[in-house]
């Protein structure tokens, strides 16, 4: 079952004096939060007044945060967006729709387990794989061959040496 939200990154800190918040992005554009007009943080609806990259971070100013004193207790809080509100590229998933999913071999259709994270890298993400072996399959096209996420599978290429 689909969540109604996405976890889509992290506060790690305050930025400055006047309440701006350093968040730490979960998505593969540093700038994604800012097509949104409100977010969710530890749960709760707030209003963004602004975004901008910083590095690798994005630095939100929120309605009514204006201080470090208000910015603080929103340190370490998640932050999701709604679903319904996230266009993706056509071929583009949720990490969160993904992991869970059974992990196939595409010659045969055996099942080598489960994807139960996928890691960010520079070069490309890999998907974690466990079953009887853990599995680090790289995410190219030589080895995702096709993603069905309704189905609940991803079909991948696998070659001795990418279990551990």
């Amino acid at each position: 079952m689909e969540k109604e939200f996405i976890e889509c990154g992290r506060i790690v800190n305050t930025f400055g004096v006047r309440g701006e918040l350093k968040a730490q992005p979960w998505s593969d554009r540093p700038d994604f939060l800012k097509q949104f007009k409100t977010i969710y943080v530890g749960g709760v609806a707030m209003h963004l007044v602004s975004a901008r990259v910083h590095q690798q971070n994005i630095l939100l100013t929120l309605e009514g945060i204006d201080n470090v004193d208000k910015a603080l207790p929103l340190k370490n809080k998640v932050i999701e967006v709604r679903r319904d509100e996230v266009r993706l590229a056509p071929g583009k998933h949720f990490v969160a729709d993904l992991i869970g999913l059974e992990a196939r071999e595409d010659e045969n259709g055996t099942v080598i387990g489960t994807v139960t994270d996928v890691l960010s890298y520079p070069a490309q993400d890999l998907y974690e794989v466990k079953g009887d072996k853990t599995y680090l399959i790289p995410d190219v096209p030589a080895f995702v061959k096709e993603i069905h996420v309704e189905e609940g599978y991803i079909l991948f290429h696998v070659l001795e040496g990418l279990a551990q």
